[in-house]
């Protein structure tokens, strides 16, 4: 049973959140914006991380990780930081490189637990 759920972007989680409140459950839902990242991970124990930019037909390989990957970095780094402890998926292209950087944002930090 999920009881609380944290939504987490750099625009839209507040009015998401508010949406998804209205559903008839018990858990609570919260929307948190870039300044308050440390915020929606705190407690936190899986962490979903669909972030960046899909792949598109135009769009290199090369330049959707230049895009998604500095995102990711910095998603890794506070997970680090707020949540260390937390499952982490990871759905954000490209998956190949992205999983490898937040293993290394969190090897560094010396948080890396390959079993999350």
């Amino acid at each position: 049973m999920t009881h609380s759920l944290s939504l987490y972007d750099i625009s839209r989680a507040p009015s998401i959140a508010a949406d998804m409140s209205h559903v008839a459950t018990a858990g609570e839902v919260n929307g948190y914006i870039l300044e308050k990242l440390g915020n929606a991970l705190q407690g936190t124990k899986i962490i979903i991380i669909a972030a960046g930019v899909p792949q598109k037909p135009n769009i290199a390989r090369v330049d959707l990780f230049n895009t998604n990957a500095p995102i990711i970095r910095d998603l890794a780094q506070a997970i680090s930081e707020d949540a260390p402890e937390a499952h982490i998926l990871i759905i954000s292209d490209p998956m190949n490189s992205t999983i490898l950087i937040v293993t290394e944002v969190l090897k560094k930090a010396t948080k890396f637990n390959p079993t999350k």
